[in-house]
């Protein structure tokens, strides 16, 4: 297991699998087989074994979009 992470860094977690639920600031766990109706926040701090972190690029463009999506709900 890991330390404190957050889903918005891992290879595992998208936002472009349920949209409706990424314009909520939701995202997905390709780990969460078990669970196909579970979305997760992505910046919630979780341990979590199965985190794999994703390039620098990858988060950061994620990061950026989920900016943008809270500011138009402003």
């Amino acid at each position: 297991m890991t330390g404190t992470v957050d889903c918005v860094s891992c290879v595992l977690f998208t936002l472009r699998e349920a949209a409706k639920y990424a314009q909520l600031g939701l995202g997905r766990c390709a780990a969460m087989k078990d669970r196909p109706g579970s979305f997760v926040s992505p910046q919630y701090p979780r341990q979590c074994r199965d985190h794999q972190p994703a390039p620098e690029a990858m988060t950061a463009a994620r990061i950026e979009w989920l900016r943008d999506v809270r500011s138009e709900g402003a």
